[in-house]
């Protein structure tokens, strides 16, 4: 069944079999937690499913580039980064709003233009050097940089000032630039 099966071993089948059931059973675990986040970010819901859509495309595309890691993750900062330039592109078209953009052309290419396969080596090392950094760490990460928690919900939560979380994140920003540099050996 699909299901059990890991994210290495469907992608694999995606890659040696053109399995695309295999693929599906990828979009089917990722696709809620993806949509979620992007909606966070678009703050409206037929934007972020179609941000998400774009997501898996690209996602699908560029699969042979994935060197493991977590592949949920892989896709929502893909997402991500097509949200951010369609948002941006909002912006410069004076508020256009997403729906309105004319061709499907276009998007394509802002899809394209986000991802690239040192971006994607580049996000592979900050992944793993996340893994490395204490788990209270990577929660903050998690609710900061993923789940788009305010820092004065942060400090709430953990008991401690907004200004403490604003030093811990920079700190950590350090700490995770400097594993990239050195190839997450420190």
């Amino acid at each position: 069944m699909k299901g059990n099966v890991s994210d290495i071993e469907l992608i694999r089948q995606v890659l040696r079999e053109n399995d695309s059931r295999a693929f599906d059973t990828l979009m089917q675990r990722y696709s809620l937690p993806v949509y979620n986040a992007t909606l966070r970010l678009m703050h409206d819901e037929e934007d972020a499913a179609e941000v998400t859509q774009m997501a898996f495309i690209q996602a699908y595309k560029q699969l042979d580039s994935w060197h493991g890691g977590n592949f949920g993750a892989w896709v929502t900062i893909i997402a991500n980064h097509i949200g951010l330039r369609l948002l941006e592109k909002e912006k410069r078209q004076g508020n256009v709003r997403f729906d309105d953009v004319q061709s499907t052309t276009d998007l394509a290419d802002i899809a394209d233009e986000t991802y690239n396969e040192q971006r994607e080596e580049h996000l592979q090392a900050l992944e793993l050097a996340i893994t490395q950094v204490p788990e209270s760490d990577r929660q903050i990460i998690r609710w900061h940089y993923y789940d788009g928690v305010p820092l004065q919900t942060i400090a709430e939560r953990l008991g401690q000032t907004e200004n403490n979380i604003k030093v811990r994140l920079f700190r950590i920003r350090e700490r995770l630039k400097k594993k990239i540099e050195h190839g997450n050996n420190n």
